[in-house]
């Protein structure tokens, strides 16, 4: 297939798949939060880690929560710094998240208060449901096929440097 059907191809699903899951609407799944405002929650909600991405061993031992740096973040998500320090003052001022020095001179790390894993809990749980009642009408075998295929899209396009 020429690479310029193939772009045709990834843009009309790209326009299929927001619409279907509504990634366009102004907050996601009925939340008071952004498309990127949620992307920023789930993150900070994962087991946070230094840069590198593994815990050292005193780290591990101890199950030490390590936030990660603000850069880092950004980094990850693909977002404007500016933009994610927006975010990340906002959530901070709504009680969802705080700031601190991290462990290099200059750097700010942030993790989620006990309000923010809440809201993140609310969140989690608000996109579970809408995701079972897309795939609900789908035979075992259909969900099979839709997950190897949801691989078999991620392993090609990672390959690919994407």
């Amino acid at each position: 297939m020429p690479h310029e059907a193939l772009v045709h191809e990834i843009r009309r699903f790209n326009r299929f798949y927001t619409g279907l899951v509504g990634l366009l609407d102004e907050t996601l799944m009925q939340s008071p939060y952004t498309l990127a405002e949620a992307r920023v929650l789930f993150e900070l909600g994962r087991k946070a880690r230094p840069a590198g991405g593994q815990a050292g061993l005193l780290a591990r031992m101890f199950d030490l929560d390590l936030a990660p740096a603000a850069s880092e973040l950004a980094g990850e998500l693909n977002l404007a710094p500016a933009y994610l320090m927006r975010v990340l003052r906002k959530f901070a001022a709504m009680g969802l998240a705080e700031m601190r020095d991290g462990p290099e001179s200059g750097q700010s790390v942030f993790s989620l208060t006990a309000r923010g894993r809440a809201a993140l809990a609310d969140l989690e749980a608000a996109t579970g449901r809408d995701f079972a009642r897309l795939i609900a009408k789908l035979e075992d075998r259909q969900a099979a096929e839709l997950s190897d295929a949801l691989k078999r899209v991620t392993r090609l396009l990672a390959a690919a440097g994407m």
